[in-house]
Parts: C-alpha cells; structure tokens; sequence
C-alpha cells in the first residue's frame, strides 16, 4: 500500500489493520471514536440527489425493499424540507435520529401498505441508532475531503452486521458522489479502498434480489475508477460475491484455494482456459495466478509480508491521541421549525446518547490527580514549572508518566520564546476522568492544546500594547479592538481549506483587517496561494508567523 503512494481507506472487521501503525502513518478509527452524519450531503452535492442516494444505500444494506426504499426517500425529503435545506445552504443538517423521530410521529390513517412501509423502516432505523451509540449523534462528522487525504483504517469490530454494512456502503458512496461534485474526473488514482470480506458490500444474493432493484452500490463500482478511486476487495468466498464486482475489477488475483465452488468462481470470472485452470489448481501459499485487463494470466511469487499483531487497545490510544485530538465535529441541534412540528419537549423524548464506558478502569496515584488539577487551571505552564509543586523532580515526572500512560493526558510540544516546551493535553477520556472529580474543564479558545497556546499568547501580545483583546469573539481566534479599527486573527494549524473559509467568513463580516498566523513559512505560502487562487481581495489580508507576536509595537499596527 505504501508503495502506491497514495492514501488509502480501509474498513476493518477484525481489528487486523491497527498493526500496520507500526510501520506507516495510519489514523485508526473505532467506531467508538468516528462522526459521521450520514444525512449531511457531500460538498456540492444538492440535497435532493442526496435522498435518493441515502435510501438507495441504506435500503441495500438493511435489505429493504423498494416500497420501503421509496417511503425512506420521501421522509428524507420531507425532513430536509423541515429544515429549509431547499431553499438555501443552511446549518444544522439533521441526524438519523431527526429521522427515527419524524418516521414515528408519521400517522399512516390506517392504510396498511405504508403501515407496513413504516414499521419496517422504523424496525432497521432505531436498530441502527441504537446499536450505533455516537456515531450518528452530531450534524457535522469529520471533513470526509480531509480523511481522504490520509491513510484510515475505519474498525467496525463490535457493530452488528447491518450497522458494519450500513456504515461501509454510505462511506464509499459519500466519496463517490463528493468527487462527482468536485469534477474529478479522469484525474489518475487519488485513493484506495479495501474492502476485506467483500461479499459484506457486493453480495450476490442482494443482487439477485429483483424486488429491491438493482443495488446502488453495483453502480458505483462501475463508475469509481473513472473519479480516480481505486478498490481493492477480498474474499475466501468469491461466489458470494456480485458479478458487477468480478466484472468491473481491472486486475483479478486468484490465490490457492481448496474449495472447488470458490476456485470455479474465480477462474470462470478470469475466463482461464482448462490447461491454465489446471495449473491453478496446484498453487502453494505464496503463489498467485494475477490477470491484468485482458490480458494473459500470469503465475506470481507474492513477497512474505511480516508483521507483529501486538498494538492494543491502550497502546493504540497513546499512539492515536494527538491525530484524534484534531479531529473536528458539531454536536447535534435542531432548528426551531423541527422543533415545533415534530418534537415539542423533544429532550424528553430523544435522549442524549453518551459514550460507553471505557472498559479499562482510571488508576492514578494522588500525585498523579494534583498535577492533573495543575494542568487544568494552569494549560500552558511549562513542564519544569509544574514539577516545582513535587517533592523533587522525579516524582512530578512520574506523576506526568501515569497520566500519559493511562491515556488521561498526551504531550505536546511548541517552539516558544524561552525555547521548546512541553504542554499536556487532556483526552477525551482524561476529560471524563477530570469531571469525576468534579474539576472544571471548560476552557478558552478553540482546538487543541497548541492552538490554544498561540491564542493566548497573541492575546496576551495585544494586551501588552495596551489593546483590548479577546478569545472567540465574533468567532475569531483572536479579537482586536483598536478605537479607530478592528482587527482579527486566525490561527492557522495546517494549510486546509477550512482556514480559507474563515478568512472568507471575516472579510465578509467586514472587519478592518485579517490576519492570518502560522507556525511555519511553508503553512503560510500554502494558504496565501489558496486564497489567490479564489481570487479574494488581500487588501484587508496579513500573514505572519506565530513568533512575530512576541515582537509587536504598536507602530506596527
């Protein structure tokens, strides 16, 4: 995979994937830990065409029937009406569970087909969100457009079969239809999918099904390759697996097998002849029959490929802390129209799903609990600050061990003016553990611990001049109010798009100047070339780097 040199996708069943963090840059995401609104359309993509997507794809991996999959779209239709999402692009979008609770207020008058069409809806829909825990509780899951810059293995382990289905199919028909709408055709391969167990996705008993349709998911491979997605699907049971995904595979790999069925099903989809199907027969572990296209199959020795499956729950937590810590979603909200329609005192009859314990217990020393309130009201003090509360040196260090150790906290490090230093970050899990303790975790500023770090030292860098400065006001990093002008300033973490936007949201808002703060040169130019490129005003636009605040005389403004 790596060799490729593009990002993958993988949806894992098994917990197999999470190894290969070992070897290459890999974000691993439980479902435990993904977001993921299934009714927010892809970027571009109008929410009408959506509907019809989202029925298609859920019906097919819920086993719904067209009756049943022409009854989900006109509810989806009617929620997004609900949510004036016709009329113009507007937040929130509505969740699943918008959706559960507008098919149960539904009064069918008695008419018994679209009785039945409700009931066997509801039946798979409050399954799934149940099942689901916080999957589907937030209008805004994570930036698809930023995942599929990365290597993610998505784990599914642990989530019924039609859940696991469910979240496979939509994902991969997500992408597709974002890169419809961005125009990325005939671009070359941009991404991979892998798909083990494949006939989970394509199987051919759904694609007999002649009452359901044909599958959306089988359109879709016939289409992907054309958008620069590459798939990659396995399976010990090929025959179970739809003729659409054996005859649009560029490339077919048969690999010993001792079944006759699943042997016959792979060499008549290779169209090998009887000598060559002979010859097959008699591969070892190691050995592989590959056919590219049209063209003559070869014989192939396959490179021993080795790995320790030794990263566990707790040692994937410390690894992954800092890439799950950036990731970024919206909790979920309704609007007024909902509200009043469909759900008066809605919060007695939805309520809120929580996160499932965390099965491994919090067991910290008091040492370890004293410095955790330190990091808390004090979140940028240095570490060798810190340790000045201790006995010595060797117990504040130990203290700080537990608390990374047991996933409460994780390090971070920032260049700053007195030199490099360390910060400690809370986890989501540390952050539950904080509030057991009745400790305030609540904070200024927006983001991780280093974001945080460079809000306030701008802030403080403004105030030092005598301005009046402030945190998250007008949904700024940072506020300046100068008498005879306003000023704000981002913090830019990364060269995206979402930090292009916010420029946009504040230039729009009218504001005097913008300035746009970064760590590194190579983040700024990035950035000034996007903005460029949208052919926005610079006008009203100043890039710096972060460490430039500490050096700011009010001449300067």
């Amino acid at each position: 995979m790596d060799e490729v040199g593009k990002p993958f996708w993988a949806f894992d069943l098994k917990q197999d994937y999470r190894h290969l963090s070992q070897d290459i840059d890999l974000l691993v995401l439980s479902w435990t830990r993904l977001k993921f609104n299934p009714l927010k359309p892809p970027t571009g993509v109008p929410p009408r065409r959506w509907a019809q997507v989202f029925a298609e794809i859920f019906g097919h991996a819920t086993s719904l029937l067209s009756g049943s999959k022409n009854y989900l779209m006109k509810k989806v239709v009617e929620l997004y009406t609900l949510y004036n999402l016709f009329d113009r692009v507007s937040e929130p979008y509505p969740s699943l569970h918008e959706l559960e609770l507008l098919i149960k207020k539904q009064k069918v008058n008695f008419v018994r087909k679209a009785s039945d069409y409700r009931d066997t809806l509801l039946n798979r829909l409050e399954a799934i969100n149940l099942v689901a825990g916080t999957v589907f509780d937030c209008n805004r899951g994570y930036a698809v457009d930023e995942l599929l810059k990365e290597n993610v293995v998505f784990e599914f382990d642990g989530l019924s079969r039609d859940v696991q289905n469910f979240l496979m199919e939509v994902l991969f028909a997500y992408v597709y239809e974002y890169r419809l709408a961005q125009g990325h055709r005939d671009s070359g391969l941009n991404h991979l999918f892998f798909l083990d167990e494949g006939k989970r996705v394509f199987s051919v008993y759904k694609e007999r099904q002649d009452a359901a349709g044909i599958p959306e998911v089988d359109e879709l491979t016939a289409k992907m390759r054309e958008f620069g997605e590459g798939l990659v699907v396995a399976d010990q049971e090929a025959s179970k697996l739809t003729d659409s995904i054996k005859a649009n595979t560029f490339t077919k790999l048969l690999l010993p097998t001792a079944d006759r069925k699943q042997f016959q099903s792979v060499t008549d989809a290779m169209n090998l002849s009887e000598r060559q199907a002979e010859f097959a027969h008699d591969l070892t572990t190691g050995e592989a029959v590959v056919q590219v296209g049209g063209r003559y199959p070869v014989p192939v020795k396959l490179e021993n490929y080795e790995l320790e499956k030794t990263v566990t729950d707790r040692e994937l937590e410390k690894q992954q802390a800092e890439k799950w810590s950036k990731l970024e979603s919206e909790r979920r909200k309704t609007t007024k129209r909902f509200d009043n329609r469909i759900a008066p005192g809605r919060s007695e009859e939805v309520p809120e799903t929580t996160i499932p314990d965390d099965p491994t217990e919090i067991q910290v020393s008091e040492d370890a609990d004293r410095l955790l309130k330190d990091i808390i009201e004090n979140p940028f003090k240095p570490l060798t600050k810190r340790y000045e509360r201790f006995s010595s040196t060797y117990k504040g260090n130990k203290a700080k061990n537990e608390l990374v150790d047991q996933g409460v906290v994780i390090e971070r490090h920032v260049k700053a003016q007195d030199g490099k230093r360390k910060l400690l970050q809370l986890t989501e899990k540390g952050r539950d553990y904080a509030e057991g303790l009745d400790l305030d975790v609540k904070h200024r500023g927006r983001g991780g611990i280093i974001h945080r770090y460079w809000q306030n030292q701008i802030k403080e860098a403004f105030e030092e001049q005598g301005l009046d400065a402030f945190l998250e006001k007008f949904d700024a990093d940072v506020y300046v109010n100068m008498g005879n002008m306003e000023l704000v300033v981002e913090v830019a973490m990364g060269n995206n798009q979402r930090e292009v936007d916010h420029l946009k949201q504040h230039l729009e808002s009218g504001f005097d100047a913008v300035w746009v703060a970064a760590r590194k040169q190579e983040v700024l130019e990035g950035l000034k070339q996007r903005i460029e490129e949208e052919g926005l005003n610079l006008d009203r636009v100043a890039f710096r780097l972060v460490r430039d605040f500490r050096e700011l005389e009010t001449t300067s403004l």
